[in-house]
């Protein structure tokens, strides 16, 4: 087999799907794990087609960094989007929406409304934290769906994001357990009443450490899945490529292609599971139980 023979339309297909994050078949060629990590990691480099490269800003401000990395522009491209979707599809001529894109943001609204935000806030609470949930799904939501486009990168797979994101709900649900219960209300009733003396403190440790590990399983459930899926099917196609056979693309990408639809459903799946804990959390910490 020629090597110039992988630009068939097989292979050409199988190419734009490895190229979510920049240049890659050279690279697959090489080294299949530099081709993983090229794509799977942040840079101050854009590559929105192959052969383009968009240098991104890059500076520091008091030893920080501030620059506008791939996936920070990932972040203010989904904000635009939202803005934008929202701005279309908010067009209403009475109580009903004037579009089908109208229809569909409503029905996600309502669908969080009543089976996540309710449920764990009541009633009562619900319409001043709906808002915050909106926000936290739709965002991942289009973070998680563009990630999925060639030439764009999936910001939600860096745990630098998802941990920030975390932090964010860490302090979200802690501060409104403690101005819903007053602070030292809330700081004593973390740990369960009626527990004897001997055990106590090993399960107000156990409950003042789950205050924590409730951020840490945010931070990586969602990092893990969204960095797993892109490995998987950068993988396969890495290995089409570098074979340059039309025997192993035949039967991997199949297998690309199912992984690629499955990741769609992962994107709603992980923004909708953020979603639910977050709003768990907060009715956990604004209701407690003792």
């Amino acid at each position: 087999m020629q090597p110039k023979k992988f630009l068939s339309p097989c292979f050409a297909l199988t190419a734009i799907l490895g190229l979510a994050c920049g240049p890659g078949p050279a690279r697959a060629e090489e080294n299949l794990g530099d081709f993983l990590t090229h794509h799977i990691s942040n840079s101050y480099e854009w590559h929105p087609l192959p052969g383009v490269v968009i240098p991104l800003p890059h500076w520091h401000i008091f030893g920080i960094d501030m620059g506008i990395s791939q996936h920070v522009l990932m972040m203010l491209i989904a904000g635009g989007l939202l803005i934008l979707l929202f701005a279309l599809g908010g067009r209403r001529k009475g109580n009903a929406p004037t579009s089908k894109l109208g229809h569909a943001l409503e029905a996600l609204v309502i669908y969080i409304r009543d089976e996540v935000v309710e449920p764990n806030l009541g009633k009562k609470e619900s319409p001043k934290w709906l808002p915050f949930f909106l926000t936290i799904f739709f965002f991942f939501l289009t973070l998680n769906l563009i990630s999925l486009i060639p030439g764009f990168t999936a910001a939600t797979g860096n745990v630098n994001f998802t941990a920030t994101m975390a932090l964010i709900v860490f302090l979200v649900y802690n501060l409104a357990g403690m101005a819903h219960n007053g602070p030292v209300h809330y700081i004593v009733n973390v740990v369960p009443k009626g527990v004897p003396l001997f055990v106590l403190p090993i399960i107000a440790l156990i409950e003042f450490m789950g205050l924590f590990t409730k951020a840490v399983a945010l931070c990586i459930r969602l990092f893990a899945n969204m960095t797993a899926g892109h490995i998987l099917i950068l993988s396969l196609t890495g290995l089409i490529i570098v074979f340059k056979s039309y025997y192993v693309a035949i039967g991997f990408l199949p297998m690309t292609l199912f992984i690629y639809l499955i990741e769609v459903l992962v994107a709603f799946l992980q923004a909708y599971i953020f979603t639910l804990l977050s709003a768990l959390f907060v009715g956990m910490a604004i209701h407690q139980e003792h």
